[in-house]
């Protein structure tokens, strides 16, 4: 089986990569680009970065406004 980038930590209940392939019991993740073999993977790099990137904006950004609320409250 190949080896799909993982751009995330929490791995359980993974069951698609984000190259689009549907996980098996034998799929591997790794979020080091060295390990990765997979075609899919490797041609939609770019787009695999941007998406992981974006969210983590928009994490960062929510965060942001929780702890304004929180500032609100109190």
């Amino acid at each position: 089986m190949k080896t799909h980038f993982a751009p995330f930590t929490d791995l359980e209940d993974v069951e698609q990569a984000p190259c689009g392939t549907w996980l098996g019991e034998s799929s591997e993740l790794s979020g080091d680009w060295a390990l990765v073999d997979c075609r899919l993977c490797e041609k939609r790099r770019a787009r695999i970065i941007a998406a992981a990137a974006d969210e983590e904006r928009f994490i960062v950004e929510q965060m942001g406004d929780m702890a304004a609320f929180m500032r609100a409250e109190a």
